[in-house]
């Protein structure tokens, strides 16, 4: 299952072009998780991610239907 959750994530910021350790820009609408799947990055209107806030206790971020929920 973490297999599958690792392969989404990368899928996801391939289809983005966008690492979230970089500060490379994004487009809206744009959402991804962060990289330790606690949380997701959204990005702004100057088109850098900004940190969206942290999922709660006991949930990660996971893609569905290529975006990010806390789950």
């Amino acid at each position: 299952m973490n297999f599958l959750a690792v392969l989404t994530f990368i899928t996801a910021a391939l289809a983005y072009g966008v690492d979230p350790e970089d500060n490379e820009s994004c487009t809206l609408p744009a959402y991804i998780c962060k990289h330790d799947f606690k949380g997701w990055l959204v990005c702004n209107v100057d088109g850098k991610f900004l940190d969206g806030g942290d999922c709660a206790e006991g949930t990660t971020c996971q893609y569905i239907n290529d975006l990010p929920y806390c789950v």
